[in-house]
Parts: C-alpha cells; sequence; structure tokens
C-alpha cells in the first residue's frame, strides 16, 4: 500500500494486527474515525478454521471497538457483508456476531464520546479475491473461467461506490445503527460473460461450472432480514444514478444510549426481500463491461 499510494505527510503507516489491541490503540491516538474493514472472508478457505476466523473477524472487531474508545476515538464504523443475513456459512456467522456486537457496544461506547455503527453491501467489484478478481486472474493466465452455478446471483457495488457509502455512514452516525446501500444485483455468468469480453477470452478459454464451494455457498444472498423490514427506513441521498441514490438505514431494536435519535426515512412494505435474485435493479453484460474495464491493473 505503501508503494502504491507514497507517504504523504498526513498518512501514517503502521504494522498491526487487529489481534492486537493495545498496538490498535496507540495507532489510534488522535484519530477521529476508524474504519474496520479487516476480516479473514473467503468462505471456503475459512470454513474449517473456525478459531482463526473467531480471533480476527470477532475478537479482531471487539478489539478496534474497545480500543478506539480507550483512545477517544468520535465514530467507529465496521464493515459487514451480505452473508451476515441469514448467515448460512463460518464468515457469515462471523460477520452476524460482529455486527451485534458492534451495536451493542454503544450502550458503553456512546457515553465515552465514541459512536459504533455498521455498514452492510454485497460483492465490492474488483476487490482481491472477488469474483471479478479471480475471472481476471483466469483470463489473463489463459484459462477456463470458473462458475459455481449458472443461477447464482450477486449484489454488486463499486469500490468507489463502497467509500461513498462508509463516508455518508460515518457522518451519519447515530449510534449503533446498520447501513444499507440500495444496490443492483447481477449474473455470476454474466460478469463471466462481460469479463470473457473485456479480456478476449471468449474462444480461447470457455466457462467451466465447478459447483458450489465447501463451507456454505448461497446461491442468493440477501441484505435485510425478515425481522431487519420491519424496523428499517428507506432513505433518497440524491447521488449520482450509477451508484444508486437510497439507502437502508436499520435502527438498533433499543438505543436508550442515545433516546432522542431519530432515523428519518419511508417505511418499507413488510413482505419486502432484499434478496439478490429477487431485485428490480440488475446489471446486464453490457453494463458490467465498462466496470471491469475499470479495475485497477495491479489486482490481477
Amino acid at each position: 500500500m505503501a508503494e502504491a499510494i507514497g507517504d504523504p505527510p498526513p498518512m501514517r503507516w503502521m504494522l498491526g494486527d487487529v489481534r492486537d489491541r493495545d498496538r490498535l490503540e496507540s495507532a489510534f491516538w488522535g484519530i477521529e474515525w476508524v474504519i474496520h474493514a479487516a476480516a479473514l472472508k473467503r468462505v471456503d478457505g475459512v470454513s474449517f478454521h473456525p478459531t482463526e476466523v473467531e480471533k480476527t473477524n470477532v475478537t479482531g472487531t471487539r478489539n478496534v471497538i474497545e480500543a478506539a474508545v480507550r483512545a477517544g476515538v468520535q465514530r467507529v464504523l465496521i464493515i459487514s457483508s451480505d452473508k451476515a443475513v441469514a448467515p448460512l456459512n463460518l464468515y457469515g456467522a462471523s460477520k452476524f456476531f460482529a455486527e451485534q456486537m458492534a451495536v451493542a457496544a454503544n450502550r458503553y461506547a456512546f457515553p465515552r464520546g465514541t459512536r459504533v455503527g455498521v455498514v452492510r453491501y454485497g460483492n465490492v467489484l474488483g476487490s482481491r479475491g472477488s469474483v471479478a478478481h479471480v475471472f481476471r486472474r483466469q483470463a489473463v493466465l489463459g484459462q477456463s473461467l470458473t462458475v459455481t452455478d449458472p443461477a447464482m446471483t450477486r449484489f454488486i457495488i463499486t469500490m468507489e461506490h463502497a467509500v461513498d457509502v462508509c463516508l455518508r455512514a460515518l457522518s451519519d452516525i447515530q449510534g449503533g445503527e446498520i447501513f444499507v446501500p440500495v444496490l443492483p444485483s447481477a449474473r455470476v455468468v454474466d460478469v463471466a460473460l462481460a469479463a470473457a469480453e473485456v479480456w478476449n477470452t471468449l474462444t480461447t478459454s470457455p466457462m467451466q461450472i465447478v459447483g458450489l464451494r465447501s463451507g456454505g455457498e448461497k446461491r442468493h444472498e440477501r441484505l435485510l432480514s425478515e425481522d431487519e423490514v420491519l424496523r428499517a427506513r428507506l432513505q433518497s441521498l440524491s447521488r449520482d444514478p450509477l451508484y444508486g441514490g437510497e439507502r437502508y438505514v436499520i435502527p438498533p431494536r433499543i438505543h436508550d444510549w442515545n433516546p432522542a435519535a431519530i432515523w428519518i426515512g419511508d417505511h418499507i412494505e413488510t413482505d419486502f426481500r432484499y434478496q439478490s435474485d429477487l431485485n428490480d435493479w440488475w446489471l446486464p453484460v453490457e453494463a458490467l463491461i465498462p466496470l471491469l474495464k475499470a479495475m485497477p491493473e495491479e489486482m490481477v
């Protein structure tokens, strides 16, 4: 990261680990906002290592929050995943636990001046280890593009949109809410077709169906649970139509640490299902192609 970004005056690079609370606390002194994105996230890669997932995804989250409170950080944002909703695998379960811990932490953090919130979104297009990253690497190597299930769908968010979502959430945290952007869905097969078009592999490297990954991979993801639909508010942000101008905010069931908090927005129909295969906003192949072309070269 230092080689890619450099060392501008406001930037401070520090080695450490979220498993080490003391190191986190020393890093957080003088910091106003913290975004916690560290996680062991590969569904298949972590499925047989629950203790390691617990140390990073659960204990690591607790360490970040506690160190932030001790250091006087004003706002902490925990990055979660659609896999935390009705979790089917170890990674999703760890993220669900982290979400609940982040919300509950406000009971002791808020009185000390630290607000903790959560952002939950789908697959970050082009992030390391994402399906687009895998397809690009396979294409460059002249390999077949491996698709686990031809019917699989996913929520898609670009890296630029993810940053925008996080910064807006940090600005709006009242304590204990979960922010969920309105996102488009894409069929994984369409992502593969777009990747083949972008990197000219359609004839030399056909797709290969390999089956669902071990560890509990879902065919479709959800971003709101049935219970959360009853509490969520839909907010309009009036942003770039490419990213969508709306988000859902899920208030905590109890927020006695901030009883004056009010979450504005429209109520949602009780039978609404925010699921990737039931979405009304889709990215077809022609819309995915420019997004893949915009992926940073160093992500290969």
